[in-house]
This record gives structure tokens, sequence and C-alpha cells, in this order.
């Protein structure tokens, strides 16, 4: 197994890096993971960490796993983080289902934690079986040839040393190494679409077609992503020849092929949006306007964005947006409402660091505390980068669509930018002993 995952690390170009954060749930995956990273680790020389997150949907249960992660993490003496997060409240608040709401949870807590202490890589436990259950969800929703491509082995800094690993092996190699997991009983149960793939279907599939299925998806897959990845390549050369100011030639895009011309679209939405999930229904409704090509013909796209025709032109903008500019002070003990927010934001003086959900700065004693909008020539020192930087281009990096930039908190001591509330804070206010707390209480 260590071998196998050691081989897969190195033709994937997972290597080098100096300290990598495990996601450990604590079921037989992330534990052979994090068991196998540890025993690399020796070799390679880099330091393993663990992060837990308890979504709070299942009780006694959750609890029981948030403690075994803990322990298990302990007993290979690797250092053990912990979030206990309201999923059910944040996929209410986000509108989305909790599955998703919890992904984007962990995700949010991982990035946060290797963000502070400047780890290099977060390990997630996907293995085969997975990436076939992702593949074959993705055929039955129609993604198009990239969702076929199943789960990259990495991508923005996340590593996936377990894809050429089937869950038979990861269970094996517990049973063989003594390594003790748990198992989340919502993973038996068939009301999850995944899990309807993973019990039902694929079982199906390999008793009545192909006993060999998952291993054929596997390979397959391998064969898309790199014909994906020249397609990709074609267009890319051809948005960076024809498209300027999210703007483009509606002739030159209709003469392109049109998988190329879709997918050049498809990079102007999601420049524009800040986001790479667009419906292929959008693409295809800009192109047909491309070529009807009709001056004035507008239609809306996604999250608040426009595309329209000029005088030959395709260009793709966000709609009207209100820019009005707010700022509220903050007065410690006392939540105060920010309707443009829609949140309450509470600061609270603090003698010690709590895992509470809240986050703590150091701050000038009796400094005035703000949450306003952004303003013209903004600047702050980002945590985990140096220097400063600018706030307009700090939005752009990381992709926070325009529209929502002007509606992003953004929280002063006295005038001083202490946090990009929801992305970043400023390195300058690290807390230390005692400060400020502050917590974002939704409605």
């Amino acid at each position: 197994m260590i071998e196998k995952v050691e081989k897969t690390m190195l033709a994937h170009g997972m290597f080098p890096f100096k300290s990598v954060l495990v996601g450990l749930s604590g079921g037989a995956d992330s534990a052979a993971l994090l068991s196998v990273l540890c025993a690399l680790s020796e070799s390679y020389g880099f330091t393993v960490y663990a992060a837990h997150v308890n979504h709070g949907l299942r009780g006694a249960e959750a609890d029981r796993d948030e403690e075994f992660s803990k322990r298990l993490a302990a007993s290979l003496g690797v250092e053990f983080f912990c979030f206990r997060a309201d999923v059910r409240s944040v996929a209410a608040e986000r509108g989305v289902g909790e599955e998703l709401a919890g992904r984007e949870v962990r995700y949010e807590f991982f990035k946060k934690i290797t963000d502070e202490r400047g780890i290099d890589v977060t390990a997630t436990a996907h293995h085969k079986n997975d990436n076939a259950e992702t593949i074959l969800m993705n055929f039955m929703r129609g993604t198009g040839l990239k969702g076929l491509c199943g789960i990259p082995y990495r991508r923005d800094g996340i590593i996936r040393p377990l894809l050429d690993v089937t869950r038979a092996e990861i269970e094996a190699y517990c049973d063989a190494n003594g390594i003790e997991y748990v198992t989340d009983g919502t993973n038996l149960k068939t009301v999850y679409t995944r899990n309807k793939a993973r019990h039902i279907l694929i079982p199906e599939i390999e008793r009545l077609f192909n006993p060999s299925f998952v291993d054929t998806v596997s390979k397959n897959a391998a064969v898309l992503t790199a014909e994906e990845d020249y397609i990709s390549e074609a267009a890319e050369r051809a948005y960076s020849e024809t498209v300027f100011d999210n703007a483009v030639a509606t002739e030159r895009l209709c003469s392109l092929h049109r998988a190329i011309a879709m997918r050049v679209i498809r990079r102007m939405v999601s420049e524009l949006c800040g986001t790479e999930d667009v419906p292929a229904a959008v693409i295809e409704s800009v192109l047909e306007l491309a070529q009807k090509n009709r001056t004035g013909s507008q239609i809306d796209i996604a999250r608040g964005c426009a595309a329209r025709i000029e005088y030959g032109r395709l260009i793709l903008s966000e709609k009207k947006a209100d820019t009005e500019y707010f700022e509220y002070e903050i007065t410690p003990g006392v939540p105060v409402y920010i309707p443009e927010l829609g949140y309450s934001v509470l600061a609270e003086p603090c003698e010690e660091y709590k895992r509470d959900g809240g986050e703590y700065f150091t701050a000038p004693k009796g400094c005035k505390i703000t949450v306003r909008r952004r303003k013209s020539g903004d600047k702050f020192c980002p945590w985990g980068m140096r220097g400063t930087k600018k706030l307009k281009d700090f939005m752009i990096d990381e992709k926070i669509p325009r529209e929502k930039r002007s509606r992003t908190g953004i929280l002063t001591f006295d005038d001083e930018i202490a946090w990009v509330i929801g992305y970043r804070r400023d390195r300058r206010f690290k807390f230390d002993k005692s400060g400020i707390k502050i917590s974002i209480l939704s409605e």
C-alpha cells in the first residue's frame, strides 16, 4: 500500500512539500491515508497534520467520530485541528443541500488552517471507488468531457494520494496493520445519490456487465483527461487570441469549432462571475445569441451578469449593482446589524483564544472598530503573504465575483483593514494572549 501510494504521488507530481494537512473523518479511507503519509514522512522529511470537521448532523455518532479522530492523530504524534459546524444552518443560509454545504465547510476550514499555519498542501482520502462513483454521477447529470475525467490527482493545493487504490485495498491495509476506524452510519443509507451509486448501481453493473467496472472507469478517465487537457489548451489559445476586456467579435467566435467556441464562452463567464460551475444551457444560450448577432439583444446569465450584442461584438458584463457606500461603527458588546450584508457583527474583549467559531485579533486599545464597504486605494497585509496587497487585486486573485466585491464586509481597526470578512485576515492583527473577538451573527 505504502509503495503504491508513493508511486502515485511521484507519478502525478505531488512532491515535494514540507508539510501536509490530512482531512481526517475517522473512516477507513482517511485513517489509512494518515497512516501511509506518516510512514512516508520519514523518508521524505515532511510534517503531517490532521483536521477534522464535526458537521453537527449526527449527534452522538458525530461526537464519537471527532473523539476517535483526535485519539488516532495523537497515537501517530500528529497535531490535530477540529472545527464544529452547524451544517444544517449553513445549507439553509447558502441555499444549497447539506452534502454540498458540508463539503464547502470542510474545505473552508482546511484552507483556514493551511493559511494560518503555513502548511503547503492538503491531502484528502478520495480513492478509486470514489472516482468511479463521481464519474458515473457526472455522466448521468450531463457534465460533459471535463466531468468524465473524474477527481483530479492534484489541484489548487489539494492532493489525493489514494486515487489509484480501491476501497477493498484500503480496508485490507487497515485490517493487516491493526488500524482502527469508525463507520459513518449515513454512508450506508441509500437516500443519498452517491450512496445509491455505491451500494446499488455499481454493484449491479459489476454483477451483470463488468466485474472490473471500477478499474475500467479509472482507465477511461485517464484517457479522457489527456484529451481534455489537449482541448483545453486549444481553447485557452483561442481565448487569448480573441477575447479582450470580456468581449469577442461574434464573427470570429462563430468561426471556431463549436467545442472550442463553447469553452471560450465558458471561460468568459467564469472570469466575470468568479465560478467555473456554469450550466451548459447558459453557454449554449450565449453562443446562440452570438450566432444571431442582433445589436441590442441581451440575455441574463449567471450570478447577476448579462451577455449582449453591440455592433458585431459579444460583451459579457455584470448588471448594474448597488454601489452605495456604507460604514458602521461597532461598539464592543453590542451586536450591530449591517443591512447591506445581511448579518450582525459582535465585538467582544477577550483574554484567551477559543475554538468557538469567532475570529480573534490583537488591536490597539480603545481603537475605532468599523465594518464598511471597500474604498478605492484600500490595501492590507494578507495572512500568509509578504508585504502589502491592493484589496482590488486580492479580490481578483480570490475570484470574488465583481457584483459581490462591493457587498463584502471590510472590518477595520482605526481604518486599517483587519479582515476581509469571509476571506482573509490581516497578519498585523494576529491574536496574542488578549484582544478582540469578532463574531458574525446570522439573522
